[in-house]
């Protein structure tokens, strides 16, 4: 694993420790996933940033800030956790630690640790975010099981994927009362799960065209090629799926009552053959549809 110090003088630890503190604080290497290199910091150095949690482990959160870094942060008794509330915002409201799931995007002060961790004291998100995060969460079903290939058959992970599905079908009374109007995709790099600018740039096209439109619904699969274990390409293709319906509801403002809970199918119903890499470049994806109700008929601007 790659480590950046955040100082060159300031830390001073020796490989051994660097390789202990990111064993003691990150996941199993079977539910790693490509990431930005880990920071250690130095003690009682302050540090701000956003960012988003990608795992949690009692109370260590693992936190991506974009493509820069990984953060190791840890929470206590001490930490403020709260969301801006209020006519302008400017008061605080104090949030527990269950708000804390993967998917949501945060401000994070704090400082280092003596083992190069970060020790959180405050840390902030609006309501759109935990709401966006909690609604990822409950599309996640598959992902927060945490297979792996060592635990889990690919048949149990059919089974779990079956059970996600019927969430979805769930979530639509009665899709024989919509109409596709809108089908597109986004690509994404190998074992990476960010929106790319070109991504970005379908997207924003995408609601443009929408800009307007009522009885609306947006259905979000996520997809991986074959590189990778089963399993991993499960949990790779949900957090596509999750890329996708964060940037919608917190950089486009779309509603998350108008998105179906986002599905990962892993490598599943790939579109071309996985034995090139153009062919697993097709295949690494997500698809996002939007259906619009019958009732509303073919002009479905206000």
């Amino acid at each position: 694993m790659k480590v950046i110090p955040t100082t060159s003088t300031a830390v001073r630890f020796t490989l051994t420790a660097v390789v202990l503190a990111a064993l003691a604080h990150g996941p199993p290497a079977s539910a790693q996933q490509q990431l930005p290199p880990l920071v250690v910091h130095a003690e009682n150095q302050k540090v701000k940033f956003a960012g988003i949690i990608v795992d949690r482990t009692g109370d260590t959160l693992r936190v991506r800030e974009g493509d820069v870094a990984t953060h190791t942060v840890v929470i206590d008794d001490h930490t403020k956790i709260q969301t801006p509330n209020g006519l302008f915002k400017m008061q605080r409201k104090r949030r527990d630690q269950t708000s804390l799931v993967p998917g949501l995007l945060m401000q994070v002060d704090g400082h280092g640790a003596a083992d190069g961790t970060l020790l959180a004291d405050e840390l902030t998100f609006s309501t759109r975010s935990l709401n966006t995060a909690k609604q990822i969460e409950v599309g996640g079903e598959v992902t927060r099981s945490r297979v792996s290939a060592n635990t889990d058959s690919i048949d149990t992970v059919k089974r779990r994927l079956e059970d996600s599905l019927s969430h979805v079908n769930a979530r639509v009374t009665n899709l024989d009362n919509y109409v596709e109007k809108i089908s597109t995709t986004v690509n994404f790099h190998t074992n990476d799960p960010s929106l790319g600018s070109g991504a970005k740039g379908v997207l924003d096209d995408m609601v443009n065209r929408i800009n307007g439109w009522t009885g609306y619904i947006i259905e979000v699969k996520g997809y991986a090629d074959t590189t990778g274990t089963a399993p991993h390409n499960l949990e790779l293709s949900q957090e596509r799926a999750m890329s996708v319906v964060r940037y919608l509801v917190e950089e486009k403002g779309i509603s998350i009552r108008r998105v179906s809970n986002p599905t990962g199918f892993g490598s599943s119903a790939a579109i071309a053959t996985n034995a090139t890499p153009d062919g697993r470049a097709m295949n690494r994806r997500a698809t996002i549809r939007v259906l619009v109700n019958k009732g509303n008929g073919t002009d479905n601007r206000r």
